[in-house]
């Protein structure tokens, strides 16, 4: 996996997903970056993003690991029939086991699922997708200019 900001960084720095969160018993005030990293192999195509969210405070700590598919999740089914549960869990997030994950994760992916991943942010998502996918497989890509068919969110 490969930071979308390494291969888009004009977009990267304005679109990285963000939150603020004040004073709480789950969570210390700050500023929480949702970080994507994509599968640069060409013959990738499970249409997912790793994130990884890390407070600006403290860059170098990695705060939760998850996993998250915009499409439908037959979709899903289809490349994972292994796992009947993996295409429910995907498309709604979840942490993913084998990466790192504090005591906040659980609290983080609950923001994720309720405030961060609605319909624009998937749309957004998807965008990036593909302009990383073109940016990797040295396609022309624009990764400057948003995709004309989604939202700018």
């Amino acid at each position: 996996m490969i930071a979308f900001h390494l291969a888009c960084p004009e977009i990267a720095a304005r679109e990285t997903r963000s939150l603020i969160v004040g004073p709480g018993p789950v969570l210390p005030a700050g500023e929480y970056a949702y970080v994507e990293f994509y599968c640069p192999d060409p013959g990738c195509d499970y249409r997912r993003v790793f994130i990884q969210v890390f407070s600006t405070d403290h860059p170098q700590t990695v705060l939760a690991s998850i996993n998250f598919g915009w499409e439908r999740e037959s979709f899903y089914r289809r490349k994972m029939p292994y796992d009947p549960e993996a295409p429910r869990q995907i498309t709604r997030g979840c942490l993913d086991p084998m990466n790192e994950q504090s005591e906040h994760a659980p609290f983080l992916l609950t923001l994720f699922q309720d405030i961060v991943a609605g319909e624009p942010y998937r749309f957004r998502l998807k965008r990036h997708y593909k302009q990383f996918k073109q940016q990797v497989n040295n396609r022309t890509a624009e990764c400057s200019v948003g995709h004309p068919d989604a939202p700018n969110t």
